[in-house]
């Protein structure tokens, strides 16, 4: 009994440190390799997804990298692993590959807003799909409605504000497996034929069983709070592939161990559930395909096997490519009644948290009028953030009646509540609202000048301009900002002089802005403002967006000042000069950009390379190092 007891310990111990290993690989491991690989592995400084320049300045670094023959060639290798491993019924190869299939979903730990970089380097392995469209990786979303229900369920214990219903699923996932693994152990060491008890009585598979919950809590694991992505990129369809193949894994290993076993395996199987327990009409029902063509309840062939699985795969794409797929999503409409606003704006008025409150005036903005009323009382109301999400909800309805109590707002007691109002107020559009603005340009609190500046410049009527125009001299280079955007949006001539003594006089102003002001009404002092900007400006955005401005426009003007950029101290500007360098396609940059391939900045080397191919003569493509042979 003791020696039995103490067998049982030591293969419970090793199912324990298994399954903290693969914990620590499920949470930590992916943090810890995405801070490595951001830094010892270069890659673009690039938001994807943000403009056609951040779409050109990926495609640049895929081909400088060669990253795209690197993404092809491994998915090819994992394909022709997964068909091998299932031909010669090697599960261990197929089992791999899936993994392999799978890793693409630890991307989303990635620290950075490239889709590439840290951790999300992994996705070269799903690049010929991401190459079509991103939104490829949403033909897997029906497996998201499960995990959605989940979690309206998980909100009514109140557990969710003390843990992360994914992180439930990964321990869930992971305690099956060591289930699985501690009763295969002990199998294995009382060389047990058919293991029929333990976890296999609730699962035929529960290693695989386990590895497919502890996956699906992976693929919602919390992102990094830090970063504000500007793509979406879905998890699913990785999740999907990759447990089909699982599911064939274990198919195929019962084919083997009813060739092994015989009848044994068979009374076994009609006990026990094939993966998860369910209810036998389910069973019945998932079953009901296999048993229509093959007329028979199991897979006793690869190609039965492969004919279910294209089955159900094909199914789960297909529906998926209707709820946010490949098919347009239908916005959703918001219920108007008046219980439901009631209870927004009780939401509003009474829950702690701001996030729901925030929520609650978003959705009340949404219903238009017939929530007017309750978000006209709220702005009476004691909490100062109460108050200013009511203003920020009433200033889309774009009436007049908003008009006055937003009006009364501008002197509030509170500085975010009066900034919200102005905001608000410039939504609106109304001509009521320019006097109240102009004065509270005078507002000493910080950023309130900016907010009515910016206020003025959406009402477009003609009395802004002259307080936009004193705006110009304003201390706060925001509000100058603003005033300067909305002076070259209202087209008003009389602002040219000023917009020059501007960028001249100021000691620090917005050069860009200034310049493109200037651009729109049609002051050739615009490229004047840009040099200065890019010879004097202390922030390096200001610079760099000066020299793109200088490129977009091909002023050969400002050829000189690009190039000295070339020698900025920060990487940002020389990236944006190389870039601007590269629009005017002269051989005159030719030097300047053949120096730019020492560059230590990556961006600015791949860029410069490219510039030169675009010159197109032999001098310009001929690299520094074949002038020394």
């Amino acid at each position: 009994m003791k020696a039995r007891f103490k067998q049982l310990s030591f293969l419970a111990l090793l199912a324990i440190i298994f399954t903290i290993g693969l914990t620590f690989a499920s949470i930590e491991l992916p943090r810890l390799l995405d801070t490595f690989l951001a830094k010892n592995i270069d890659t673009p400084d690039v938001a994807t997804g943000l403009d056609e320049l951040s779409e050109y300045k990926t495609e640049l670094y895929l081909r400088y990298s060669h990253l795209r023959l690197v993404g092809y060639g491994c998915l090819a290798l994992i394909a022709i692993m997964i068909v091998i491993g299932f031909i010669t019924e090697k599960s261990g190869w197929t089992s791999a590959g899936a993994l392999f299939l799978f890793l693409p979903v630890f991307g989303h730990f990635a620290a950075t807003m490239f889709f590439l970089g840290g951790l999300g380097f992994l996705r070269l392995l799903w690049l010929p799909f991401l190459d079509v469209s991103f939104r490829l990786f949403r033909l897997g979303e029906i497996v998201t409605v499960p995990y959605n229900i989940l979690s309206d369920l998980y909100a009514f214990t109140g557990l969710g504000r003390r843990i992360e219903l994914s992180y439930v699923v990964t321990g869930l996932g992971l305690l099956i497996f060591f289930l699985g693994t501690l009763t295969w152990f002990y199998a294995r060491t009382r060389k047990t034929g058919v293991a029929a008890f333990g976890a296999y009585r609730f699962s035929r598979h529960p290693q695989y069983l386990g590895w497919i919950v502890w996956s699906y809590g992976v693929m919602f694991l919390p992102r990094s709070n830090n970063i504000k992505l500007c793509y979406d990129l879905s998890n699913s369809l990785p999740w999907l592939l990759s447990t089909m193949i699982i599911i064939g894994v274990a198919m195929l290993e019962e084919v083997k161990m009813k060739r092994v076993f015989g009848d044994a395996y068979d009374s076994y199987r009609r006990r026990a559930p094939f993966l998860i327990p369910l209810p036998r009409f389910v069973a019945t029902a998932s079953a009901f395909p296999l048993r229509l063509i093959f007329k028979k309840p199991y897979p006793e062939r690869k190609r039965e096997i492969v004919a279910v699985l294209a089955f159900y795969t094909a199914l789960f794409l297909g529906i998926s490519a209707f709820p946010g797929g490949l098919a347009p999503r239908q916005e959703a409409r918001v219920n108007a009644s008046k219980q439901q606003i009631e209870e927004l704006a009780r939401v509003l008025k009474n829950v702690g948290n701001r996030g729901e409150k925030r929520r609650a005036a978003g959705l009340l903005a949404e219903m238009g009028e017939p929530a007017m009323e309750p978000l006209l009382a709220l702005l009476d109301d004691k909490d100062p953030i109460v108050r200013a999400y009511s203003a920020g909800a009433l200033g889309g309805m774009k009436s007049e009646r908003v008009v006055p109590p937003l009006i009364a707002l501008l002197v509030d007691g509170d500085p975010y509540v009066r900034r919200t109002a102005a905001e608000s107020l410039g939504r609106t559009g109304s001509s009521q609202a320019v006097q109240p603005l102009i004065a509270a340009l005078e507002d000493p609190a910080r950023d309130m000048a900016n907010a009515a500046a910016r206020a003025l410049g959406r009402i477009k009527h003609p009395d802004v301009v002259s307080p936009l125009v004193k705006a110009l001299r304003h201390s706060e280079w925001k509000t100058v900002d603003a005033a300067a955007q909305a002076l070259g949006e209202l087209g008003a001539q009389e602002a040219i002089e000023p917009l020059i003594r501007c960028f001249e006089e100021a000691p620090d102003c917005p050069y860009e802005v200034v310049g493109r002001a200037l651009w729109k009404l049609g002051s050739e002092r615009a490229v004047d403002a840009w040099i200065a900007g890019l010879k004097k400006g202390s922030w390096w955005y200001s610079r760099a967006a000066c020299a793109a401005e200088l490129g977009k426009n091909k002023l050969g003007k400002g050829l000189p000042c690009l190039q000295d950029a070339l020698k900025d101290e920060s990487p940002e500007v020389r990236r944006a000069a190389v870039l601007a360098l590269m629009e005017f396609r002269s051989g005159e940059t030719m030097e300047s950009l053949r120096g730019a391939l020492a560059d230590k900045d990556l961006e600015v080397r791949m860029y410069a390379k490219e510039a030169l191919k675009k010159i197109g003569t032999p001098a310009a493509v001929r690299m520094p190092d074949d002038d020394k042979k």
